[in-house]
């Protein structure tokens, strides 16, 4: 399976660079498995090295760096964007982020042929869609609610919070659409915090660092 990702993100690439449209995005639905599950990958060029600070000059609160490995991120934090969690990979150039960020963005919206998350300790961000987990769960971050949770194993999840160590039956990522602008990645959580939703943080990302 993993082999068989991996191949269709290299084609991926492949394609993004001959592919985007007139707004620099893509709708992509082959990495989760049918067209049930499509997301939005939107590629800008530009030529601004971007930081941490001009991502929060737009409103994102940073909470947590990633617990996962991003190979050439400087920056690899979740936080939250106009209530959505996103998740924010920076690197040094625009090269590494249409590469190694595209391969992480990749990963961490992947989705299988039900919409679940795959379960093979790939996924740092999930949302648990359990009426009764939602109620059980209360993540500390501004004091709003939150469910996400992490396929890492157990024995190897010391930094994981107290909430993510719950069973959920049901885990999707919480990340589905993502935009890749210069050197900076950010993965979206769908509106209104509903995986599947379009993400307006992913859609208007240019114009807000660019205005």
């Amino acid at each position: 399976m993993l082999r068989v990702r991996a191949f269709t993100i290299s084609l991926l690439l492949a394609l993004l660079v001959v592919s985007c449209g007139g707004d620099g995005s893509v709708v992509s639905d082959d990495e989760g498995g049918n067209s049930d599950f499509p997301k939005v990958i939107r590629m800008i060029e530009s030529t601004t090295n971007f930081t941490a600070d001009d991502v929060k000059s737009i409103g994102w609160k940073a909470q947590k760096d990633f617990l996962l490995d991003y190979p050439g991120a400087t920056t690899a934090k979740w936080g939250f964007l106009n209530a959505a969690e996103v998740g924010v990979l920076i690197y040094s150039s625009a090269d590494e982020a249409k590469t190694l960020g595209v391969t992480a963005a990749e990963a961490q919206t992947f989705h299988n042929e039900d919409g679940e998350a795959p379960g093979d300790g790939t996924m740092d961000r999930t949302s648990c869609q359990s009426a009764g987990w939602q109620s059980a769960v209360k993540e500390i971050s501004n004091g709003t609610s939150k469910v996400s949770a992490s396929y890492l194993d157990p024995q190897e999840d010391a930094g994981i919070p107290p909430s993510q160590k719950m069973p959920c039956p049901v885990r999707v990522p919480t990340y589905n659409d993502y935009t890749v602008i210069g050197n900076l990645v950010m993965m979206c959580e769908g509106d209104g915090g509903k995986p599947l939703e379009p993400s307006t943080n992913c859609k208007e990302l240019e114009k807000w660092l660019t205005k």
